[in-house]
């Protein structure tokens, strides 16, 4: 006993330290099914994990008060205080005690009711991992999406650039005056500032991606945008069957409707009787001397009479909840088919939102080449080319932003479905 108490006073000298992870150090290509990954263990997910370990702590601690119970004591006494005639006595006495729960229902239906809510709470640590992913898997489209603008200013950039020499050698051929230098080297300028303005807007999205998924920001991860696909076409029924199965807001609707009919059934249940039954065995010595042995039993029966209606009032109480739970859950299953309905509305207008911004910029590219041919003959104005320049570069935003918003629209159908809850939970 001593060595541990020495022990237990070192450790408790030695001041806690913190264990930090350090954040994870990435360079290279990053794909959006490494960002999903690592989004299953970020931030919030860790924190609602340690949240429902609580609710299962708490859970078996409450179902334990429906097992038997044992414990053993040590007494030891040197009584030298000799008072109305009792002897000096010494005694030393160990005892073994048990109780066993034999009829308590209202032990088994709270065991029952706690450990409802542990599945429950399990559920709700399940949506925010699913919406963890999801966020994920959107701030990294958002980010590809901005490296895709950066990439594409810079083309702008060349093309300013192209028009600019082409000016240039027209003022020298005394083909063009020499004013228009000045407004090509303006239009490039403007060009370069949007450009810097795409890296900053770039970089401030990457943080945004990194800093949730614990990754380092002096990481230099290369992200992309997956080209979409219009040959997709979702089947809403199978979509609808997923989502109603394997969402965490209906898994968790329908545990949450299940502890509350257990809550119910232990409000019911304090009408019943309880039986326990108490055993203690003690060994020991004693001076003068007392007996080395003995044991005894008792069993208790209690049965409730009279409480005023407080018994009466939780049973309500608990079939109020059973109402609100049940109405929780038609609610968010009807939600969850909304949720469907609506990313498979959204993908679809996304599809098309594709096919027209390639049809415009095919068009931009044919009224810019058109441009420049007349320009080089001589019968478009300077002007034209430049408009058609900052089409083009418009168009092909427009493509990236619509491929982006393909990408957004598949995260949110499988958001819906519930495509990215774990596993098991």
């Amino acid at each position: 006993m001593r060595r541990w108490a020495i022990l237990a006073a070192a450790f408790a000298t030695v001041p806690a330290q913190p264990l930090l992870a350090q954040p994870l150090l990435w360079n290279g290509t990053l794909t959006q099914a490494q960002v999903v990954e690592r989004a299953q263990r970020s931030f919030d997910t860790q924190l609602a994990q340690l949240n429902a370990q609580t609710v299962a702590a708490q859970a078996q601690s409450i179902r334990a008060q429906a097992l038997p119970q044992m414990s053993v004591g040590e007494t030891a006494m040197n009584s030298t205080l000799v008072q109305l005639g009792m002897p000096s006595a010494r005694q030393t006495y160990t005892s073994l005690s048990a109780t066993v729960p034999i009829v308590a229902p209202q032990a088994w239906a709270a065991a029952r009711a706690a450990g409802a809510d542990a599945a429950s709470a399990r559920a709700t640590a399940a949506m925010a991992v699913t919406q963890s992913v999801g966020d994920a898997a959107k701030r990294y489209d958002a980010a590809a999406l901005a490296a895709a603008i950066v990439l594409q200013r810079g083309f702008d950039v060349r093309d300013q650039q192209s028009h600019l020499a082409l000016t240039h050698e027209r003022v020298v051929a005394g083909k063009s005056p020499r004013y228009l230098l000045a407004r090509d080297e303006a239009a490039l300028a403007q060009a370069q500032q949007s450009q810097e303005d795409a890296k900053a807007d770039a970089a401030r999205a990457l943080h945004a991606l990194e800093v949730p998924l614990d990754v380092d920001l002096a990481s230099n991860p290369a992200v992309t945008l997956a080209p979409p696909s219009l040959t997709f076409m979702p089947d809403v029924t199978a979509l609808e069957q997923r989502a109603y199965s394997q969402r965490p807001d209906v898994v968790a609707a329908q545990r949450a409707l299940a502890a509350a009919q257990e809550r119910r059934r232990r409000s019911r249940s304090e009408f019943l009787p309880t039986v326990s039954a108490t055993a203690q065995t003690y060994n020991g010595i004693s001076q003068p001397p007392l007996g080395t042995s003995g044991a005894q039993v008792a069993v208790t029966a209690s049965l409730p009479l009279f409480d005023a209606g407080s018994r009466s009032a939780d049973a309500r109480l608990a079939d109020a909840d059973v109402e609100r739970a049940t109405i929780q859950l038609n609610r968010t299953r009807l939600q969850a088919q909304a949720n469907v309905l609506d990313a498979v509305r959204d993908l679809q207008a996304a599809q098309r939102n594709v096919s027209s911004a390639r049809a415009e910029l095919s068009n931009a590219n044919i009224e810019w080449q058109v441009a420049q041919l007349r320009e080089r003959a001589g019968k478009g104005i300077e002007l034209e080319t430049l408009d058609a320049l900052k089409t083009v570069a418009s168009a092909r935003e427009d493509v990236l932003r619509a491929n982006a918003r393909y990408q957004d629209g598949l995260v949110a159908l499988h958001l819906a479905a519930g495509d990215y809850a774990p596993a098991s939970f």
